[in-house]
């Protein structure tokens, strides 16, 4: 069975990249500029979210927090992107289980949505559940 990741972003060509990007690595991606209800991530079953920070109707860090306010979304790893300075604290603020620093390192990406999907310890110098 392909793990499954959930990307939402609202820039449509980091979107698709992205999208096209894991799917080569073999996972199986559902892609979307931002959810319109919550429950409606239920239904992909994810076994991650990548997360833009900057989602058009609401910061990501409040979708997050949000998420994990929901039990049945709770335990869904969440990794935060963004072009923020101050990325770090705003995934650690809103319990993401780590972020990506755009513009981003392709191979850096995969590895950690790899890592977070398999339940490896992730390397230090990002965050720890």
């Amino acid at each position: 069975m392909k793990k499954r990741v959930l990307i939402i972003e609202n820039d449509q060509d980091i979107r698709l990249i992205v999208d096209y990007i894991l799917q080569e690595q073999g996972f199986e991606t559902l892609s979307i500029p931002e959810p319109q209800e919550l429950w409606d991530l239920l239904s992909f079953r994810a076994h991650v979210i990548l997360l833009d920070e900057f989602v058009n109707s609401q910061p990501g860090h409040r979708l997050c927090r949000k998420m994990k306010n929901i039990p049945e979304l709770a335990a869904i790893p969440v990794i935060i992107l963004s072009t923020a300075n101050d990325i770090e604290l705003i995934a650690k603020e809103c319990e993401a289980n780590d972020y990506i620093r755009k513009p981003f390192d392709i191979e850096l990406m995969v590895d950690k949505v790899v890592r977070v999907v398999n339940h490896q310890p992730l390397p230090s110098g990002t965050l720890d559940e």
